[in-house]
């Protein structure tokens, strides 16, 4: 019988220390201290990477799988990404010569336009000179005459045929995402619509009950409310103590709760009784069981499972918060250490990872780490993402390309804990009161996202 050999994990860049004390989530690269603080910090965006210790990412060397069907004909996989990037990046780049030509040959109009009517401009003050100058009285009543004539036609000002310039949004480089041109218009401002004080001391979590009756489901954790939104209020429909860390609406409308134990708690929309449902979950950051996301549909059929990547690595450290596109990527929320640093992942379902977002590299610094909350889709397919060590809400496209990003207390927008939005497009944003405070916490409905 053949005997498999144990070879010790050597770090990716010198392959000689066997001391394996660092990860790069951007490049999946195991590191020794020696490489992580000489080698890796010269690389090419290094300061925007994700570098972690391994035992925040659960990656000890003894977990490596070095099988054989890891590695299999890695070249053939080489030369098939490289193909698919170029088809890409041409298409790309016949896309943006077509835009600058355009672009060209309406500004090329313009400018023509434009230089015609200083040129007639021009011819008029030339005129009007003449008038005021002259000592002639005939000529000048009738050259006054003509010009008040001249002053009433109406001059056609030159406007653009653009409205927009593309913005090539950069995707990491994967046959899946290098990045696309796209139009993204920035006119549109998130406006406080109206805002509604809650009876708790906190919206952490928040979900739709029932559409047609303006009902919300929201909770501080504690204290689990179903109210209905009346004009400038919240009346409270229904109230139950219980300790919760999530909810969903179910099909039936029924409203699932994450709580103390493995299996989740039902509360009926039709008689409000809570009961155990037929769904488990379990998750924990340092425990070494699965970190795996499931996609069931609407009866509880596996349609898709998340768990590892090509290299046959986890692709989660923590899952925090999952949302979908209408295009069917998944977007997690992964958190990476115990302080609740995390990441934004869309993973495929090869086990490639579409994109990863590390927060924007101008608003993230070691005093400021990006540490992501929640993520919702919007009526639009963009993806928005709160961060906990501030206000500031990230909107990403749907393959997780950073669009922009807003600064809520801006508009008065303090403590963002949860989004909802309902079927007919009503978006509302839970909040929690401000620290020293003991106001109760607020709801706001904003005009978009």
């Amino acid at each position: 019988m053949a005997t498999v050999e144990q070879v010790p994990v050597t770090c990716h860049q010198c392959e000689e220390d066997t001391s394996i004390k660092w990860k790069c989530l951007n490049c999946d690269m195991l590191m020794c201290d020696k490489c992580k603080e000489k080698i890796h910090v010269k690389f090419k965006f290094a300061k925007d990477h994700q570098v972690v210790s391994i035992d925040e990412v659960g990656l000890y060397a003894e977990e490596i799988d070095f099988s054989p069907s890891k590695f299999q004909n890695p070249h053939k996989a080489i030369m098939c990404d490289v193909l698919e990037i170029d088809q890409h990046t041409e298409k790309i780049e016949t896309d943006l010569t077509q835009k600058w030509e355009d672009l060209q040959m309406h500004t090329e109009k313009e400018h023509l336009e434009v230089s015609l009517l200083i040129r007639s401009l021009e011819f008029k003050n030339l005129e009007v000179d003449d008038i005021i100058q002259s000592k002639d009285a005939r000529k000048v009543f009738d050259g006054g005459s003509g010009l008040l004539v001249s002053k009433e036609e109406v001059i056609t000002i030159p406007c653009t045929k653009f409205d927009y310039v593309p913005t090539f949004l950069p995707g990491q480089i994967t046959a899946y995402n290098i990045g696309s041109l796209e139009k993204i218009s920035t006119k549109d401002e998130i406006k406080i619509i109206k805002q509604f004080d809650a009876k708790i001391s906190d919206i952490f979590y928040m979900a739709m009950a029932d559409v047609s009756k303006d009902a919300l489901w929201i909770t501080d954790q504690k204290v689990l409310q179903k109210v209905k939104i009346e004009e400038t209020s919240l009346k409270i429909i229904a109230q139950k103590d219980i300790k919760n860390y999530g909810m969903a609406i179910t099909p039936s409308k029924d409203l699932l709760l994450v709580c103390k134990g493995n299996r989740l708690k039902q509360i009926s929309d039709q008689t409000g009784e809570v009961t155990k449902s037929k769904y488990e979950w379990g998750n924990s950051l340092h425990s070494s069981g699965k970190r795996v996301v499931i996609v069931m549909d609407r009866n509880g059929k596996h349609e898709t499972t998340f768990e590892y990547d090509t290299q046959g690595n986890p692709i989660f450290t923590y899952v925090k918060n999952i949302t979908r596109t209408k295009i069917g990527n998944i977007c997690v929320v992964d958190k990476l250490s115990k302080d609740v640093r995390g990441r934004v992942i869309i993973p495929s379902e090869d086990g490639y990872v579409i994109n990863t977002f590390n927060g924007h590299p101008e608003l993230k610094t070691d005093k400021i780490p990006f540490k992501p909350r929640r993520v919702i889709t919007t009526p639009s397919d963009s993806i928005v993402v709160s961060n906990k060590n501030n206000d500031i809400l990230f909107f990403l496209n749907s393959s997780g390309n950073l669009i922009r990003w807003c600064d809520m207390n801006e508009i008065g927008i303090f403590d963002i804990n949860s989004f909802c939005i309902s079927k007919s497009g009503r978006i509302f944003i839970g909040c929690g009161t401000r620290e020293g405070s003991s106001d109760h916490a607020i709801i706001y409905e904003v005009n978009t996202l």
